[in-house]
């Protein structure tokens, strides 16, 4: 059981000696000691009524307009521009997204995120830089960069499988799942407090969520997609060995920022790729239509 006592010393213990140091800070200090009794208080409060065990997962419906409001956060930052649906790039984009979201849910498991409430959404994104983004609810952003970066569609399919790894894998929810149930805590602590404590509450779960989704999802997961997108390749009848290939030939000076910037070193996953075999070689129909996808993009 949570004493009291020492919920309100490890909370005021930080920061009390030094306030009273500053012009009226006896004043200050003692509303900071008020703040962190009534936060002890609300603690003991909430782990004896089990408050604190409360779920943090969010409904599909909750996820995709959540996803909606992160992919166009993420397309503001990567260049602010999508083509627009009717584009060749964009159709293309998305009838060899489609395919690879369809073989993905074949693989699914008890472990997998229900397929999206409204489907897979591929938005390529004008912006010179090779990056790949994949965002709560199935939202998929590619970069025209990443686009005119790889020799093949099966290369292009292999980053989306990969995105799509994490969507399915339920990596995109994990943080913003761990931010409300931060968020959750911070609610029933800090009850009856100042506004100031409230605020600068607030700011860290900001801060601490920007964080995780600017570094990616994770070594771990990070390679658990990568080999989740090899079967996935392998399901819908690309090359697994294309992750593994566009990875080498994007490692060194090319890979500093965009899709490879949130994950373990390229050299690390190709190793952790190894064991995966080529496929036999594509058929001329895909070099024709991602050669025509790309020389439709915008110069």
């Amino acid at each position: 059981m949570i004493r009291r006592a020492a919920l309100v010393a490890l909370v005021a213990a930080s920061g009390c000696a030094s306030i009273r140091q500053l012009p009226g800070g006896n004043l200050l200090a003692d509303a900071a000691q008020q703040n962190a009794s009534r936060v002890g208080d609300n603690l003991v409060r909430a782990v004896a009524s089990g408050e604190l065990a409360k779920t943090a997962t969010f409904s599909m419906e909750q996820e995709h307009y959540l996803g909606k409001t992160v992919a166009a956060s993420v397309i503001a930052r990567l260049g602010g521009r999508a083509l627009p649906p009717d584009h060749p790039a964009s159709a293309y984009l998305r009838r060899v997204g489609v395919v690879i979201a369809l073989a993905a849910a074949e693989l699914r498991d008890g472990e997998s995120r229900p397929y999206p409430l409204r489907g897979y959404r591929f938005i390529p994104v004008e912006a010179p830089g090779a990056n790949a983004v994949g965002a709560p609810g199935g939202f998929v952003a590619v970069t025209t960069g990443l686009l005119r970066a790889v020799r093949s569609e099966d290369e292009l399919a292999a980053v989306l499988a990969h995105e799509v790894a994490h969507v399915q894998l339920g990596h995109t929810m994990q943080p913003v799942e761990a931010a409300r149930r931060q968020e959750q805590l911070t609610e029933v602590a800090l009850a009856g407090t100042s506004d100031v404590v409230h605020a600068f509450f607030g700011k860290v779960v900001s801060a601490g969520t920007d964080f995780v989704l600017d570094r990616g999802f994770g070594k771990k997961n990070e390679l658990s997609a990568d080999a989740f997108a090899a079967r996935i390749l392998g399901e819908a009848g690309y090359d697994p060995a294309a992750l593994p290939a566009f990875l080498g030939r994007l490692d060194g000076r090319s890979a500093q920022g965009g899709f490879l910037s949130r994950h373990p070193p390229a050299a690390e996953r190709i190793s952790a790729l190894a064991a995966v075999a080529p496929g036999a070689a594509p058929p001329p129909a895909r070099t024709t239509r991602l050669s025509r996808a790309v020389a439709s993009l915008p110069e």
